[in-house]
């Protein structure tokens, strides 16, 4: 007699809800430091040699506003204001399935096609800039090379934590929304990146925000 050895269905598979109330803040901040561990390593470590893109007609009309960047540089409020107000742990373990995923798919990206952004265009003019601002600016293109551009972390990053609020406290994610468009258009300002950047970091926030919110399914760690 034959017997037949099937695997798990895969409708049986279950992501474990691992975050709680009482660890939120020290897996935020392992996660948090994973996720800079890993975008620093391809934004300054490179297999091939990183790509222009062509500008199209909106990159070229867009002016560089260097007071932008403190929009710009807003994402990291952003980041631990929305982790802070978000109250639904199922919700909020969602969130980092999510995000963390976005993040090692689009530095694998970064690896196999990486670009990079023409900064030497627009230069940072000390006298035409006020000293925190020129500051902020320059520490920020110092510690982060125009490498990484396509899709953009920056945007996908943004859009995607500001979906968590269509799922918990949505009369909190017009607000949120509205803030993470502005960070998008602050990256487009401040000459980060390409508008196809932009646009492929919201398909990549949509695109991971349905599979760890709406599809995959979760199980609760005992």
């Amino acid at each position: 007699m034959s017997m037949t050895i099937r695997a798990p269905a895969l409708q049986d598979f279950r992501l474990p809800l691992f975050l709680t109330k009482e660890n939120k803040w020290s897996v935020g901040w392992l996660m948090a430091t994973m996720a800079t561990v890993l975008y620093l390593t391809s934004n300054h470590f490179h297999f091939f040699p990183p790509q222009y893109l062509p500008m199209s007609w909106v990159d070229q009309v867009v002016p560089f506003v260097p007071l932008t960047i403190w929009i710009y540089l807003s994402e990291y409020l952003f980041f631990v204001t929305i982790y802070f107000l978000c109250k639904d742990m199922a919700n909020a373990n969602k969130y980092l399935y999510s995000f963390f995923a976005c993040q090692t798919v689009s530095v694998l990206i970064f690896w196999i096609w990486p670009t990079t952004y023409p900064r030497e265009l627009f230069p940072l003019i000390r006298e035409q800039l006020d000293p925190l601002t020129y500051f902020a600016f320059n520490a920020l293109r110092s510690a982060d090379t125009p490498a990484n551009c396509c899709p953009s972390l920056h945007v996908s990053s943004v859009y995607l934590s500001s979906f968590i609020y269509l799922d918990d406290q949505p009369k909190k994610f017009p607000l949120f929304f509205i803030w993470a468009s502005l960070i998008a258009l602050s990256t487009l300002t401040t000459k980060q990146h390409y508008l196809i950047d932009v646009v492929a970091g919201l398909f990549m926030a949509m695109t991971f925000y349905w599979i760890f919110h709406r599809y995959i399914p979760y199980r609760r760690v005992k």
